[in-house]
């Protein structure tokens, strides 16, 4: 079932509450006033009685709230008229049913059609009453005075009635939409943040574990070639191998424990990036210029974390791709930032080309997500310079 249906449904029960109620109360004032003898008496409250039953079996399948003017209202419309009519003319006490039709024909009708059918009603039961000898001539035009003042009373009471509840109506249906739409806003953050998660896995287990495993592959090729012809330089490219390992599992760890990186655990980031430089120089042989620019101090553990994952994954594309004789990696702690710069003197690249690898996209990603500066200047031929200014401040807070 729909909201719309489900508001339609509570909207209408309450008219038929109110509709049984009325009804109660015009049979039993009915029945209290027998001045036209019992059996009159009865009869008239029998057949208000059965408007009730008629409201229900035809408004309900066109659901009154609608107000369109179908058929279902214009039958019970008309047949509620003639059945008032008819009690009425029985026991002037019938006319107590106006307050259950005239709201009625508000629900069921649109205005012009409802009020016309309100004084059509009114103006019948004055000739009900011409006709059944109970108008002196004396009192005709005190009571068309008094039935045009009930006439305008019901229009405007009985529209008013139903214009506000058709306003609850639709503000009940907003507030039920509103709750399905704030509802559906949540799935899709929940969403949104298990898709962030995903991705932030995805780059730690790249800036690690992936790089760590390139690491070891490297070294078993080079120990392959090495076993016999230089078993010293072997042996020491498997303790290497054995280390990444080892560092590899601890990473994993980590990264299921969601706690800082296993470098940064118990050391410096000065002393995490040095030893990653120091790490790269020992697999590729390849020279690396380490400096620390500025006074040493701690930053905030998401930045730290961000800037060696940087200078990890620029290592790793000198690895792959540069073909570099040497390599520089700069730390300077400035007053509020620090500066991290990776230069090679490889063979460079277009930085605009289309690329098929995640790590470049990657480091982007998280420098932006920090609140950092990404740069990157390469040309073919010309070496690459990595350049990021990460924040060590919160916005608004004292540098």
């Amino acid at each position: 079932m729909t909201v719309e249906e489900r508001a339609d449904d509570r909207w209408f029960g309450d008219w038929i509450g109110y509709s049984a109620a009325a009804t109660l109360a015009s049979v039993l004032l009915i029945l209290a006033n027998p001045f036209t003898g019992y059996p009159r008496t009865i009869a008239s409250a029998v057949l208000v009685l059965a408007l009730f039953p008629l409201y229900w079996f035809l408004a309900r399948p066109s659901r009154a709230g609608v107000r369109g003017n179908t058929w279902q209202a214009w039958t019970y419309v008309g047949l509620s008229t003639a059945v008032y009519f008819v009690a009425y003319g029985l026991n002037n006490w019938a006319n107590v049913a106006l307050f259950i039709v005239s709201p009625q024909f508000f629900l069921v009708l649109t205005a012009v059609p409802a009020a016309i059918a309100i004084v059509v009603i009114n103006a019948g039961s004055v000739v009900v009453r011409w006709l059944t000898g109970d108008l002196a001539p004396g009192d005709v035009a005190g009571t068309i005075g008094l039935t045009v003042l009930v006439i305008a009373v019901s229009i405007y009471f009985s529209n008013r009635i139903t214009a506000v509840t058709k306003e609850s109506r639709e503000r009940g249906l907003l507030i039920r939409r509103l709750r399905e739409q704030q509802r559906e806003i949540a799935e899709l953050s929940e969403q949104q943040g298990a898709a962030a998660e995903r991705e932030r896995i995805a780059r730690e287990m790249h800036d690690t574990l992936a790089q760590g495993f390139t690491s070891i592959v490297t070294l078993g090729h080079a120990v392959q070639g090495e076993l016999a012809a230089d078993p010293e330089t072997a042996r020491r490219h498997i303790q290497l191998m054995t280390e990444t390992a080892q560092e590899n599992l601890q990473e994993s760890r980590r990264i299921i424990a969601a706690l800082t990186p296993g470098r940064l655990a118990e050391s410096t980031l000065g002393q995490a990036l040095g030893r990653v430089a120091h790490r790269f120089e020992e697999e590729t042989g390849r020279a690396v210029a380490f400096r620390i620019e500025g006074e040493e101090r701690q930053a905030p553990a998401p930045v730290e974390v961000v800037a060696l994952r940087v200078v990890q994954e620029a290592l790793a594309n000198v690895r792959k791709h540069a073909g570099a004789a040497s390599v520089e990696v700069a730390l300077a702690y400035r007053a509020d930032a620090l500066a991290l710069t990776v230069r090679d003197d490889g063979r460079g690249f277009d930085a605009t080309a289309p690329r098929d690898g995640f790590g470049l996209d990657g480091m982007q990603a998280r420098v932006r997500e920090a609140g950092g500066v990404f740069e990157l200047t390469t040309a073919p031929g010309e070496g690459t310079l990595l350049s990021v200014v990460l924040p060590t401040t919160v916005a608004g807070e004292a540098a």
